[in-house]
């Protein structure tokens, strides 16, 4: 990586929507009415793999001696945009990382050859080895997480995390490895134990859990240690609770939720506090840090778009993603405010740069006091 390089979005002074300039939004809004993002062929740009890391700015050392010391795995799912893709990968990619890739059975085939294009430039980033049409709400969901887990686990790494194409790191390598270490093997996962009815619907019919399970509610975004990922792929208790949630409507906010919050199944890296606080307050007592999203009716504004009640992030938002503390965002489209993804790129770039250079200190005490990451299993 040029280290000694600031990468600027051109035309635009990203500090300034950061600080929520009014002048530089309506600059910003003025210019998306004119410019297109470019299209490329990766096709073409791959037929050289060492010229197209290079020229994308792929980081290709390690960076520090602790994150070469503390691999990261990951799953993406894709669906659409190779572009967005190439985005998101190349602002994760380490060469000590590991990475599974799982392009949606319903994409085209062009949107296909494009993705493998820039796989086949990393020895360390795979295809999944199958394609599975996925569907929200059903059991496809968990398949091709389940699928590339299998594939990761053959390489040494300490942590999971699982990611789709319309994400992007809120954190740098460097900032998740300190975090990952303070966890010291504590799973991050979601989780809703206290249900209304409607939600209680999902798996009325499906009858009685395997072995005492406590279904709890969470996103499918988890952050897990090896040891938890070992379970889920290998253990007879998972792969039964796997196919009892065959019968549930939404399996996949059960599964990784469920496993990560029921201490007696012995998993380690659960937690074994009371994740919610009363009847009436749904909020979980533990911060869920896997993920940042703004949904509907929720106490965040919305600056973008709502998308199946899933904020879908604006110039506008910029101020508050710099500023949380979560490990990802979700969700961006690069052809919607495009900006917005731009800038979030040229800020974790230049992050990284600048932690190398030791010029920026990542301050860790929020991490330090998370009280949930000592009760644990």
């Amino acid at each position: 990586m040029p280290y000694n390089l600031v990468r600027n979005v051109p035309n635009i002074d990203c500090r300034r929507l950061f600080k929520h300039d009014i002048g530089e939004i309506k600059k910003v809004y003025r210019l998306e009415k004119f410019v297109n993002e470019a299209v490329w062929s990766f096709n073409e740009l791959t037929s050289d793999c060492t010229k197209f890391r290079k020229s994308r700015g792929y980081i290709t050392d390690s960076s520090t001696d602790e994150e070469k010391r503390f691999p990261i795995a990951y799953n993406i799912l894709v669906f659409k945009s190779p572009q967005q893709f190439e985005i998101l990968l190349r602002a994760i990619y380490r060469p000590q990382n590991f990475y599974c890739v799982h392009i949606d059975k319903k994409a085209s085939d062009d949107i296909f050859k494009e993705i493998s294009s820039i796989i086949r430039c990393f020895s360390n980033v795979f295809l999944a080895p199958m394609r599975i049409s996925v569907e929200w709400g059903k059991m496809s969901v968990l398949t091709p997480e389940i699928q590339c887990m299998k594939v990761l686990l053959k390489f040494s790494w300490k942590y999971f995390i699982n990611l789709t194409g319309q994400e992007f790191p809120l954190r740098t390598n460097y900032e998740l490895v300190r975090i990952l270490k303070i966890f010291n093997d504590s799973n991050e996962a979601e989780g809703l134990f206290k249900r209304n009815a409607d939600v209680e619907k999902r798996w009325s019919s499906a009858g009685t859990p395997p072995h005492n399970i406590h279904l709890i509610k969470g996103a499918v975004h988890v952050t897990l240690n090896r040891e938890t990922v070992q379970y889920i792929v290998n253990n007879p208790v998972a792969k039964e609770f796997l196919e009892y949630l065959q019968k549930t409507d939404i399996p996949d906010e059960l599964f990784f939720a469920s496993l990560t919050h029921n201490p007696h199944l012995g998993v380690r890296g659960t937690f074994k506090g009371d994740i919610e606080k009363d009847d009436t307050d749904f909020s979980s007592t533990k911060p869920y840090l896997s993920r940042f999203k703004i949904w509907k009716n929720t106490r965040y504004s919305c600056h973008g778009q709502f998308v199946r009640s899933v904020c879908v992030f604006g110039v506008k938002d910029l101020p508050i993603l710099a500023l949380r503390p979560e490990f990802f965002a979700n969700k961006f489209y690069i052809d919607y405010q495009p900006y917005t993804l731009r800038c979030m790129e040229e800020l974790i770039f230049n992050r990284t740069r600048d932690e190398y250079f030791q010029r920026l200190q990542f301050r860790t005490d929020y991490y330090e006091r998370l009280e949930y990451i000592k009760n644990i299993v």
